[in-house]
């Protein structure tokens, strides 16, 4: 009897623990910028958080040992997304993105995903567009953790809206009528691969179109707000 009185007072002062966390994490609760030393453990929960708040479902984190190259399961809008989680000190290859895609294939999921906090070298982004890899680099990742920052009460009423990082990009390709990995290196002195990966993106989100035997890409957009809200509708 009085054991079960226990157990039912520790059941309800779990679940009263619960509910003040969630509002102490819905007032208070920003993600924070990555640190600058996590363990490999510590980046799949930083991942999983975001994932949580931008609405994704049905999150799980794979098992430790035997994961086959995901770390991530979870649900958006009814598709099926599989995650690798790469916290590296140097760029991503192709290993990650080929773990990624025998994962995906394995868990019979509908795409495969690669998360770092650093960016990805030339092959990966070549592999992964050859394979339908989706690659989020550390700005991609940090674009994120902004969106499911907006949830927190706070920061709807106090914090001023942080620039897309595609903004000047997008405001280069309107003001030429036109896009190419020679224009964004000329105008903004960017990295080159950090440049094919961003016009692929802006490719993905139907921005720009693919380029031409000379590098020329088409420009599908007629202002900066329009892009803003193509690339704003969707988390992937």
């Amino acid at each position: 009897m009085i054991r079960g009185l226990f157990r039912c007072l520790l059941w309800i002062l779990q679940k009263v623990g619960h509910l003040i966390g969630y509002i102490i994490g819905f007032v208070f609760g920003w993600i924070p910028r990555l640190k600058k030393h996590m363990s490999g453990e510590e980046f799949e929960e930083y991942v999983y958080e975001i994932l949580k708040r931008i609405g994704y479902k049905h999150i799980r984190l794979t098992q430790k040992s035997g994961d086959y190259g995901v770390d991530i399961l979870a649900t958006y809008k009814g598709i099926h997304y599989a995650f690798q989680c790469k916290y590296y000190s140097k760029p991503v290859g192709v290993s990650a993105v080929q773990q990624a895609y025998s994962g995906c294939e394995y868990y019979d999921y509908d795409e495969a995903v690669v998360v770092t906090n650093q960016t990805f070298t030339r092959q990966a982004h070549a592999l992964a567009m050859r394979n339908g890899v989706i690659l989020w680099d550390g700005e991609k990742l940090n674009q994120m953790r902004r969106l499911a920052n907006r949830h927190a009460l706070f920061y709807r009423f106090h914090h001023q809206k942080m620039p897309h990082p595609y903004e000047d990009v997008l405001q280069v390709v309107l003001e030429a009528g036109y896009a190419s990995t020679d224009l964004l290196y000329q105008h903004l002195n960017m990295n080159i691969s950090r440049i094919d990966y961003i016009l692929d993106d802006l490719e993905f989100y139907d921005i720009v179109s693919s380029e031409d035997d000379y590098g020329i890409r088409e420009v599908y957009i007629s202002s900066l707000e329009e892009g803003l809200k193509l690339l704003e509708r969707s988390h992937i």
